[in-house]
């Protein structure tokens, strides 16, 4: 059987499948595949800095927080998380302020509120958050830490940047996000155990065990350092 927090779902297939294992009912269902639409059109043309489709990983973070038991607007919120951003483009090229009337009207004030107060908290230190503050920002904070274990599922760390040693001192290069990762895993699992995300615990400590990434992946990084863009003809 499938463990999701080891191996999240990257499709909208996968997602559905898992919702219906959780018991989701049609309308929720509906409600999810409308946000999987809705996330693609205004991310389509976007990639992580591992190749990997932008979409597989707002995919992969819903799959983290679904499967965390949350309620079902958090899982549409973890699918939506990246849209109030200036990187992300968007329909009708509105700015992030006019996309939250989009989003609100669409998917209800709930979603649009935790997407919200998500891109503000995006960048936040979570070593301020290691105590009780962490229980009165539940909501966000389980979307941050979604979000950071989805970065590392999978060995993708090890496709950012170039090959060989030449990048070890590039800022979001494979070294320079290994260390990174390395230095604030204690802070990442001490807020999954405050929290009950037990589940996420155990992917987090499954992912950071870099000495497990074939070395073979060196040879296949993408060259990018970041998040690109690809241009539609």
């Amino acid at each position: 059987m499938r463990d999701f927090f080891i191996y999240p779902a990257q499709t909208n297939l996968e997602l559905y499948a898992q919702a219906i294992s959780h018991g989701y009912s049609s309308d929720q269902c509906r409600a999810l595949a409308d946000a999987y639409v809705f996330a693609l059109r205004q991310v389509f043309s976007l990639a992580r800095g591992s190749g990997k489709p932008f979409i597989a990983h707002l995919v992969g973070t819903a799959s983290l927080v679904m499967e965390s038991g949350c309620p079902d607007h958090w899982v549409i919120g973890a699918l939506l998380h990246a849209v109030y951003q200036h990187r992300v483009p968007f329909e009708a090229g509105l700015e992030p302020e006019e996309r939250r009337v989009v989003l609100a009207d669409r998917f209800g004030t709930p979603v649009d509120d935790l997407v919200h107060r998500y891109t503000s908290f995006e960048s936040a230190d979570l070593g301020a958050y290691s105590g009780t503050a962490a229980l009165a920002e539940a909501d966000v904070l389980t979307l941050r830490l979604a979000d950071e274990l989805e970065d590392v599922c999978g060995n993708a760390l090890a496709l950012h940047g170039n090959a060989g040693a030449d990048d070890i001192g590039l800022r979001g290069g494979y070294p320079w996000r290994r260390d990174a990762k390395t230095t604030e895993a204690p802070t990442l699992l001490e807020l999954t155990r405050r929290l009950s995300l037990d589940g996420m615990h155990r992917g987090f400590s499954h992912w950071l065990d870099f000495q497990s990434t074939p070395a073979a992946l060196a040879d296949m990084r993408t060259g990018w350092f970041s998040s690109v863009s690809f241009v539609i003809a």
